[in-house]
């Protein structure tokens, strides 16, 4: 029963935004992050700390300001989402930008494929969508969604939007096999997950991060391209595809898993310290201990 009206819900709220312009729809998201910042106590107040303690932050109305912000960014991020299945090519490329496809080509060119890792910043999917249409096929490794029905409905706009998905606790030989065609393999590495990983410096702190990115890339000889898609005032999105990481090799196998974990993570890092409004402080990111 629950799951069912999880996919109802999705369904008919989609329904309605979709059909709406954008600039009202994402006026419409806007009030639904403005809504759960205010009544998702937890959320709001794990926010806070997160920013307190990781931007140096002492201004509390500076402070609950960028938090509300972001659950406002998440909210427009859902009901964008929701617009996927009327999405097509032309509305991708007037509402995305991007810097740095010649990385792309000059990753395709070597014919191992590319890993395009990015973090829960900006809309992740919208990246996701943008890049196989207007880039190259692109396949992300996701996390399956607990409701069956909601992860297959989710999975279908995925799909009218341009992309599949692998899931990331079956699809390894998948993943591989992505790289092995040449294609682009999407990673979202930055939260504290059960996957495998290691501890680097995150704002500050020991923070348990996957390393898969790295692993898959020592192993295949792909290259990895961080990623990352910025929400604009105007309500556009601007892609940056940076050059690719120079991975360090020093022939021990859980140090070279480490230092270029940790360098990845800098970078998710630097975006994020420019755009705090536009990544998940509500996250227990720090909740794996040493």
């Amino acid at each position: 029963m629950k799951d069912w009206c999880y996919e109802f819900t999705t369904k008919l709220v989609g329904f309605c935004v979709s059909r709406l312009p954008r600039g009202t729809t994402l006026v419409i998201g806007g009030w639904f992050g403005t809504l759960a910042f205010w009544l998702a106590p937890q959320q709001r107040k794990l926010a806070c700390e997160h920013l307190r303690c990781s931007l140096t932050l002492s201004d509390e109305r500076h402070i609950r300001t960028i938090a509300k912000q972001c659950f406002q960014h998440l909210g427009k991020t859902v009901v964008e989402f929701m617009q996927f299945p009327r999405l097509n090519r032309q509305q991708v490329q007037r509402y995305v930008t991007f810097e740095g496809v010649e990385h792309v080509e000059q990753a395709l060119a070597q014919g191992k494929g590319a890993i395009i890792l990015t973090g829960h910043f900006g809309n992740w999917e919208l990246l996701a969508a943008s890049i196989s249409t207007t880039v190259a096929p692109l396949t992300p490794i996701v996390r399956e969604l607990r409701s069956p029905r909601l992860n297959a409905l989710v999975s279908r706009y995925r799909e009218k939007a341009g992309y599949t998905t692998i899931d990331r606790d079956t699809g390894i030989r998948q993943a591989l096999q992505c790289l092995k065609r040449n294609e682009l393999l999407g990673i979202v590495a930055d939260v504290d997950t059960t996957v495998s990983g290691v501890f680097v410096e995150f704002f500050g702190r020991r923070a348990y991060t996957p390393y898969s990115p790295v692993a898959i890339a020592l192993k295949t000889g792909a290259t990895i391209l961080p990623t990352f898609i910025i929400r604009q005032p105007d309500g556009s999105h601007r892609a940056i595809i940076e050059s690719p990481l120079a991975l360090q090799r020093t022939n021990i196998k859980e140090k070279d898993l480490v230092i270029n974990t940790q360098k990845f993570t800098n970078i998710i890092e630097s975006y994020i310290r420019k755009y705090p409004a536009q990544w998940i402080w509500m996250h227990q990111r720090w909740k794996t201990e040493n």
